[in-house]
């Protein structure tokens, strides 16, 4: 779930289901943010969050740089990623019906009015070459860090949605992998690294808001799912359907060559997905 959460494409989500544990996850959590606390739910979430929590953390400024360095080549792959969760939201739910395909239409349409929002635009050169050398740049943003974490965090409970793909559509994938980063420099050096304030600035409200979302959305997600269930898969599949459109890797600037190699590069994430998805509890 760590190795999810930090590629856009491929949901934190997902991964809970593909091993069976989806359903006892969103029960987990719901317990807990309603103060409901039984020992194996506490275990459960103490075991899941520190493993993914730790794998997020040491890899979260390879991957900012992957994606500022080599954006078109990334977002090839994570299209395809994203594209290999379809099948396995398609079985979770039952034989299509009229309230499950508006469901669909519903999702796809929102994420085609976020991507037309904010669409994802490639880094500056100031921005690259600062990456280059093994510097982060950040800019704090309030009111964009706590929308990021709680759509971040949101999406990262739901199935076929990836939290990390939110980030991006609103311009703050690598800012939040570079505060990251930084703060685990920081934490390292015995506070050596620099001014704290710097990642703080955009951790504290990107953490602000994903408090909110978990609490939030474990909740309705859980009733969603007892008694809407065809409804909310439905939603969900049209989510990830319409979400490739806010991560399109190419301008017009694109030969053929980079097309040929972006297909090749889709075609390999959707089958790292769907191969993931035949993993067994």
């Amino acid at each position: 779930m760590g190795l999810a959460n930090l590629v856009p494409g491929i949901s934190g989500g997902t991964m809970i289901v593909v091993v069976g544990l989806y359903d006892e996850f969103v029960s987990s959590i719901a317990d807990v943010t309603r103060l409901r606390f039984t020992k194996r739910g506490i275990i459960f979430l103490a075991v899941l969050c520190a493993a993914a929590s730790a794998v997020f953390v040491s890899l979260a400024g390879a991957m900012s740089r992957s994606v500022t360095l080599h954006r078109s080549a990334m977002f090839s792959l994570f299209i395809g990623m994203t594209l290999g969760g379809v099948p396995v939201l398609l079985r979770m739910s039952s034989k299509p019906r009229a309230t499950s395909l508006a469901a669909t239409a519903a999702g796809l349409a929102i994420m085609l009015a976020v991507a037309a929002f904010d669409e994802p635009r490639p880094g500056s050169d100031a921005v690259k070459e600062a990456v280059a050398e093994g510097r982060f740049i950040i800019e704090p943003a309030f009111g964009t860090d706590l929308l990021a974490g709680l759509l971040g965090m949101s999406a990262m409970v739901l199935p076929g949605i990836s939290g990390a793909y939110m980030l991006l559509v609103l311009g703050r994938y690598e800012t939040l992998l570079a505060a990251v980063a930084l703060a685990k420099d920081y934490a390292l050096a015995d506070g050596d690294a620099g001014d704290a304030s710097v990642f703080l600035r955009v951790l504290v409200p990107a953490g602000l808001g994903a408090l909110i979302g978990i609490v939030g959305l474990s909740n309705v997600l859980k009733f969603m799912l007892r008694r809407h269930r065809d409804a909310t898969i439905g939603f969900l599949l049209g989510i990830v359907l319409g979400s490739v459109v806010g991560i399109w890797p190419f301008d017009k600037t694109a030969v053929m060559k980079d097309y040929l190699t972006g297909s090749l590069l889709a075609a390999c994430g959707l089958a790292t997905t769907i191969l993931l998805s035949k993993i067994k509890a």
